[in-house]
């Protein structure tokens, strides 16, 4: 496959590959469900017939993991091949590691209220705890961000076209 049919045929074939995961997972949620219905509540997560939910699940990990590690070498394939117009991605990915360091290192590990009672039932690590509390920080960061340059960018695009 080439750039040329990716680019003519690749939502088509995108979107033909969510048809056939979106069938793979609901057709056994369609054929259990009234046998998962018929079970409490309560018992539902951990009942055989819960397990209706699984090929949608691992469908969603699989292809999160394709993707990512597509991602990941491509981006190393366009920086090998190509360095120097790659050094904004590689500065940019450097800002971040620093941002993610630092808030890692003033992440609170032991979290307070309903977090700590869940930090201790499940019996979760103090570099554990840090890194995702880090991790959700600096998601929430490029969020807001992402969300402010988006407003800024449209506002700077209405007032150059007037």
């Amino acid at each position: 496959m080439n750039y040329k049919f990716l680019s003519k045929n690749g939502p088509t074939l995108a979107f033909a590959l969510f048809v056939v995961c979106v069938v793979i997972s609901i057709i056994p949620i369609l054929t259990g469900l009234s046998e998962f219905s018929a079970i409490p509540t309560e018992s539902q997560a951990t009942s055989e017939e819960g397990n209706i939910f699984m090929p949608g699940i691992y469908l969603s990990v699989v292809l999160l993991a394709i993707g990512t590690i597509i991602a990941i070498l491509l981006s190393v394939l366009n920086v090998a091949t190509n360095p120097k117009a790659s050094i904004k991605a590689l500065i940019s990915f450097g800002v971040l590691l620093v941002l993610f360091g630092i808030l890692y290192s003033v992440a609170d590990p032991a979290g307070s209220g309903s977090l700590a009672e869940t930090i201790q039932r499940f019996e979760i690590s103090e570099g554990i705890s840090k890194l995702i509390g880090g991790g959700i920080t600096l998601s929430v960061i490029m969020l807001l961000g992402s969300a402010v340059i988006t407003v800024v960018m449209e506002l700077l695009g209405f007032f150059k076209n007037q």
